[in-house]
This record gives structure tokens, C-alpha cells and sequence, in this order.
């Protein structure tokens, strides 16, 4: 399998968004940690609500923005997904690991999805992770760049491209 670090891509409306979402899901084999930035309204919850789809959960299961509980943990289908933003989060780092959010990232087959990283920059993350970074382009249409940070990472671009 090849190695690929990045991949970009630009969707014409939310649904759109959410099938990448999916499809990035469906790439994903075992625990990953996802890293998404963007302004307000760039598309990332829309694109974890694919991602749910992607792990196969029950279509009962309503995606929504944590950004007041600041987690969301969704069981169901192959994994827990742990959607996290961190927004609000005003002590950096600190506040963060306090609250608990960092054990999430111990569960072996857990996808753990976090909005605004830059806000709790002070975390340090682990090495092999996926970044995400939505641009607003025009009211609908987004650029959507997806990165890799390492080998298992890599490889799950790799299954995203194909």
C-alpha cells in the first residue's frame, strides 16, 4: 500500500460533507484520532454525522454539536465514536485533561473526533493521527483538506483514496 499524507477535497453542500465523512469511517480500521479545525459553520459536525453512518450505528442515533456539553459519545455500529469540542474550552490543556476528555483517547476501538484543536494547543497528541481542516469556499461549497501524521494514519488515506 502506498503512502499517502494528504488528501483534498471540495463537496458542494453538507450532504456531500457527510459522505466524505463516510467514507473517511469506513477507511478507518481500528482507533483513530481526529483532529478538525474551521471556522464556525465549516461543516465538521456534519462531516462526524457521516462518519456515524460510516461506522454503521443505528439510524436513530442523532448527531449533534457538543459545543455547550463539550462531548458527545456515540455507541453503536463497530465502535464508540467521542465527538469533542473544544471551543469553550478556556484553560487550554489543562481544563481539558481535567474534565476528563483525555481518557477517551485510551479506548483501543474508539474514534475520537475533536473540534477546535488549536484551542487546547498545549495537548499533546498522540504521534499517528488524522487532521482535518474545512474551508468555507462559498455558502455551500467547502475545501476539505485531510492529512495524515503517520504510518497507520497514512494507511488510512490510502483505503479513503481508493
Amino acid at each position: 500500500m502506498s503512502i499517502v499524507s494528504e488528501l483534498n477535497f471540495v463537496t458542494s453542500s453538507a450532504a456531500e460533507t457527510e459522505a466524505l465523512g463516510e467514507r473517511l469511517a469506513r477507511a478507518i480500521i481500528s482507533h483513530a484520532l481526529v483532529l478538525m479545525s474551521g471556522e464556525l459553520g465549516a461543516g465538521k459536525t456534519s462531516f462526524v454525522r457521516g462518519m456515524m453512518r460510516g461506522l454503521d450505528a443505528p439510524p436513530d442515533v442523532r448527531v449533534t454539536s457538543p459545543t455547550y456539553v463539550l462531548q458527545h459519545v456515540y455507541a453503536g455500529g463497530r465502535c464508540t465514536l467521542y465527538h469533542i469540542d473544544a471551543y469553550r474550552i478556556a484553560g487550554g490543556g489543562g481544563e481539558f485533561a481535567a474534565g476528563g476528555l483525555m481518557e477517551c483517547l485510551d479506548d483501543p476501538h474508539g474514534i475520537v473526533c475533536v473540534e477546535w484543536p488549536e484551542k487546547i494547543s498545549d495537548v499533546s497528541w498522540s504521534g499517528d493521527r488524522i487532521t482535518i481542516e474545512f474551508e468555507h469556499r462559498e455558502p455551500t461549497v467547502r475545501a476539505i483538506r485531510i492529512a495524515a501524521s503517520e504510518e497507520r494514519s497514512s494507511a488510512v488515506l490510502a483505503r479513503l483514496q481508493q
